[in-house]
């Protein structure tokens, strides 16, 4: 007989749920949290060394990402609207348990707000969204751990070398390939660079759209290493176009503005 951990159930390893005061609570949700404090305390702190006000810059970052979630879902809803217009059941919109935001539809909501909190502030929102990127690069490492916790964007089963024994939303384990892992890691890079090369005396902007850029590339490739990418069509992966089209008109901004300076 087949032991559980050898029958694809997870029964070890990271826990998608944890016990805080009598109350089951989803790791992703916790580490959900943790990012969005990270990255407004690193916001707050980049704030501090460009001689602006850390508490509205950090209160302003942590607004515009909470604002972020809502359009994060809206994508996801959007993305998926055939299975979720099949649930009947209203519930389903905002059940996140399986998973069910994208980092990449938080820009819909979360540019706007972020704009307006910049005039309500009395800072250029150019100027606001470079020290809100470090944010970004903090914050996002520790909410992909979150989806390390709960399984989502798992990667695909692999008999390789460097296959990690991970679950899905399901509990399902399987040698996986790391790719919430390897996107932490290009997060970090991503942190470094920053850190090392603040300040860099460039037009205000362009660190915001060097953070674009280089997470547009990173998901581009890592997108198809996806154990269930999300299809539009039956066929085109839509995040990895998503990604090329942010890598791609990030780095044409950055472009403009160095020649225009």
């Amino acid at each position: 007989m087949r032991s559980r951990a050898e029958s694809g159930v997870a029964v070890s390893g990271f826990p998608r749920f944890l016990t805080i005061a009598g109350w089951r609570v989803n790791s992703y949700k916790i580490l959900l949290a943790v990012g969005i404090c990270v990255g407004t305390l690193a916001t707050a702190a980049m704030a501090d060394t460009a001689g602006l006000s850390p508490l509205r810059v950090g209160l302003t970052a942590m607004a515009s990402a909470l604002a972020g979630l809502i359009g994060a879902r809206i994508y996801h809803l959007l993305v998926h609207a055939p299975r979720y217009l099949g649930a009947g059941s209203p519930r389903a919109l905002w059940h996140t348990a399986s998973g069910g935001m994208s980092v990449f539809g938080a820009l819909l909501t979360f540019v706007p707000v972020s704009v307006i909190s910049a005039a309500v502030i009395d800072v250029p929102a150019a100027v606001l969204w470079d020290q809100m990127a470090v944010g970004v690069l903090a914050g996002g490492f520790c909410i992909r751990l979150g989806c390390v916790c709960n399984g989502c964007c798992a990667g695909r089963e692999t008999h390789g070398p460097f296959g990690v024994l991970l679950h899905d939303t399901l509990g399902v384990r399987k040698r996986r390939i790391p790719v919430q892992f390897l996107e932490m890691a290009w997060w970090v890079l991503g942190l470094a660079a920053f850190v090392g090369l603040w300040p860099t005396g460039t037009p205000a902007g362009s660190c915001a759209l060097a953070v674009l850029a280089w997470y547009g590339v990173g998901r581009f490739f890592l997108e198809p290493l996806r154990e269930s990418p999300a299809l539009i069509g039956g066929r085109v992966r839509i995040n990895q176009l998503v990604a090329l089209l942010i890598a791609v008109g990030a780095s044409g901004a950055l472009i403009l503005i160095a020649w225009r300076s």
